[in-house]
C-alpha cells in the first residue's frame, strides 16, 4: 500500500522494464501534491533524456520523456524534492499489450513445445511483465502477488511465467528487428470483452445486454457474504498459478478424464455456484477497473488480442463489442494503436464448454477486421485441439501475429495474412473459389507435402465435402451443377489443409451463389 506524499510509480515501472522507442515515453504516478517531479534517463553517467512533471492536489502526476531509438545499459531515475527512485538495466525497444482470455495468459510451462523454448540461449533482449490477477480493490494487499508484476528475462527460471503466446510473438519479433522486445501481459481466463471494457462505454449500447445478464444475476445477493464465500475458495485466488494440479493445463487432457474429473467437482459445489458476482472477474467492466486502468497508458506499439471464447452467450454482437473495447482502449492510450487478434481455433468441446457458438464469434472477428482501421486477424485454423478450448502449440499463432506486425506495423514485404474468401463464380461446371493472400496457395498432404489438387478439409458445397484443384490463388472444383451453398470450416472444430505460401491456413467462411 503506498504511504501518503511519498513518491510512488505504477508497478510497471521497475528494474529490467523495456520503454517504446519512436513514441514520446509516458511516465506517471504519485507524490507530495504540488511538488515537482524529474525524469533522467542515463546511459553509464550521460543523460540520454529528460522530463520534468508536477503533482496535482491529489498527488498524481505525469511527464514524457523525448521519442528516442532503440538502446540497452540504460538507468532511469525518478525525483521528487528528497526522495529518488532508480530503475536499473532499463532498455527501449517494441512494447507490446498482450490481453485476452485464457488463451493468451496461458503460461509457456505448459506449452507443447516448453522444452525447445527453455533449451535456448538466453536472448536479454526479450522481456515479460504480467500484471496481478486482482478482481477488487485491495486484493494485492491480501495476498502475496510477488511473482507477478516484475519485469522477467529471458532466463530458464523466468521463462514458464511468460505467456506463451507473447514469447513466441517476442521471439520471432526480436530475431526479425535485432532490438528489444517487451511483451505487458493484462489478462485472464475466462473474461469476456465486456469486462475489459468502461462502463459508460457499454452503456446505451448492445453491450448492455451484459451489464443487464449480471444485475439480473446479482439480484437479492449479500455483497460481503458473496465476497467471503467467493474468497474462501482458494483456487480463486490467482496468486501462484504454477503451484498445485495443473494437470488440465498440460497436454494430454483427454476427453474422458474430463468427464471423470466432471462427474468428481459436482460432488463439491462451490458457494453461490456459478453466480458472477461483485468481486468475480468475469463481472462487465470489473477487470478494466482494477488491472487494465493500472496498465494504462503505459507506452506501446499496440496490442495483441486473443480472446472471444466466453463471449459465446452473445456471439451475435462480438464485433460490436471488439469496436467498443478497440475505441475504450485507444483513448486511453490517446493513441490509435494497432490491434493484432487471434481467430479462435477449432474447438469441439472441453469440460462443459461448447464449441457451438465458435463459427459466429470467428465470423464477428473477420467483420471487425474488416471494419475497424489498424486491426488485423491472424488465423489459428490448424491449431487447434477437438477436446481442449486451449491449443498446446501456441508457437504458430505468436508467429502468426508477428508475421502480421512484421508486415503490416514494420514495413516488410511479406506475406502476413491468412487467405480469405474474395467471391466465387460458377461457369462451364467448375466453380472458382478466389482469396486474397491466396499467393503460392496449396493443399497439405496427411504426409506433410504440398499438392495442387485433391481433397479441401473442412470444405462442403451443398453440404457434401468435395476435392478440388489449386489454380494459381484460386481453388477451381469440377460439378454437374450449379452449386447453392458454400462453407468452409463453418463448425465448432475442424481440420485444415488449404495454406498459402506462407503456410497460413484459410480462414473460415460461407457463401450463397445468387441465381
Amino acid at each position: 500500500m503506498q504511504e501518503k506524499n511519498k513518491l510512488c510509480l505504477p508497478m510497471l515501472f521497475g528494474d529490467h522494464m523495456v520503454l517504446q522507442r519512436q513514441k514520446p515515453i509516458e511516465i506517471w504516478g504519485k507524490a507530495a501534491p504540488g511538488i515537482a517531479v524529474f525524469a533522467l534517463l542515463y546511459r553509464e553517467e550521460r543523460v540520454l533524456a529528460e522530463g520534468v512533471g508536477q503533482a496535482d492536489a491529489d498527488g498524481n502526476w505525469n511527464l514524457f520523456l523525448p521519442a528516442m531509438e532503440a538502446a540497452r545499459n540504460l538507468r532511469l531515475e525518478i525525483t521528487a524534492g528528497a526522495e529518488k527512485q532508480i530503475l536499473e538495466d532499463v532498455v527501449i525497444g517494441e512494447v507490446w499489450i498482450a490481453g485476452g482470455q485464457s488463451n493468451m495468459e496461458y503460461f509457456l510451462q505448459f506449452d507443447a513445445e516448453r522444452d525447445s523454448a527453455f533449451a535456448r540461449p538466453e536472448i536479454p533482449d526479450i522481456r515479460f511483465w504480467d500484471h496481478p490477477e486482482i478482481s477488487y480493490e485491495g486484493q494485492l494487499d491480501d495476498y502475496d502477488y510477488s511473482e507477478f508484476g516484475i519485469w522477467r528475462l529471458c532466463r530458464k527460471e523466468d521463462l514458464p511465467w511468460y505467456s506463451a503466446v507473447g514469447y513466441w510473438f517476442a521471439e520471432k519479433l526480436q530475431g526479425a528487428l535485432d532490438i528489444p522486445v517487451g511483451i505487458v501481459g493484462c489478462n485472464w481466463g475466462g473474461t469476456r470483452a465486456a469486462c475489459w471494457i468502461d462502463r459508460n462505454r457499454l452503456t446505451g449500447t448492445p453491450g448492455e445486454v451484459w451489464l443487464q445478464d449480471y444485475e439480473k444475476g446479482i439480484e437479492g445477493l449479500d455483497p460481503e457474504a458473496y465476497k467471503k464465500a467467493y474468497l474462501s475458495v482458494r483456487t480463486n485466488i490467482e496468486d501462484h498459478p504454477l503451484q498445485g494440479d495443473t494437470t488440465i493445463l498440460y497436454p494430454g487432457f483427454s476427453r474422458e478424464f474430463q468427464l471423470k474429473a466432471m462427474s468428481i467437482w459436482a460432488k463439491f459445489p462451490s458457494p453461490y455456484g456459478n453466480v458472477i458476482g461483485p468481486v468475480h472477474p468475469w463481472r462487465p467492466c470489473g477487470v478494466y477497473e482494477t488491472m487494465l486502468l493500472h496498465v494504462a497508458p503505459y507506452t506501446c506499439r499496440g496490442v495483441l488480442w486473443y480472446q472471444g471464447e466466453s463471449d459465446d452467450t452473445h456471439a451475435e454482437i462480438y464485433d460490436e463489442m471488439l469496436s467498443l473495447l478497440i475505441a475504450n482502449w485507444r483513448d486511453l492510450w490517446h493513441d490509435e494503436i494497432p490491434f493484432l487478434m487471434v481467430q479462435l481455433a477449432p474447438f469441439r468441446a472441453w469440460l462443459d464448454d461448447q464449441g457451438d457458438a465458435y463459427p459466429v464469434l470467428r465470423e464477428r472477428q473477420v467483420w471487425a477486421a474488416e471494419r475497424i482501421p489498424r486491426v488485423w486477424l491472424a488465423s489459428s485454423g490448424d491449431a487447434g485441439m477437438e477436446w481442449d478450448i486451449h491449443p498446446k502449440h501456441k508457437r504458430p499463432i505468436g508467429q502468426r501475429l508477428a508475421l502480421l506486425a512484421l508486415g503490416h506495423i514494420y514495413g516488410q514485404n511479406i506475406l502476413c495474412d491468412a487467405p480469405e474468401f474474395a467471391g466465387a463464380q460458377w461457369a462451364d461446371g467448375t466453380l472458382t473459389i478466389s482469396f486474397r493472400h491466396g499467393e503460392g496457395l496449396y493443399l497439405q498432404t496427411p504426409e506433410g507435402k504440398r499438392a495442387t489438387e485433391g481433397a479441401v478439409n473442412a470444405l462442403e458445397v451443398d453440404g457434401a465435402p468435395i476435392s478440388g484443384q489449386i489454380a494459381g490463388d484460386k481453388l477451381q472444383i469440377k460439378l454437374a451443377e450449379k452449386p447453392r451453398h458454400i462453407a468452409f470450416a463453418w463448425t465448432g472444430y475442424y481440420q485444415v489443409n488449404l495454406y498459402n505460401a506462407a503456410g497460413i491456413p484459410a480462414k473460415p467462411f460461407q457463401t450463397d451463389l445468387s441465381d
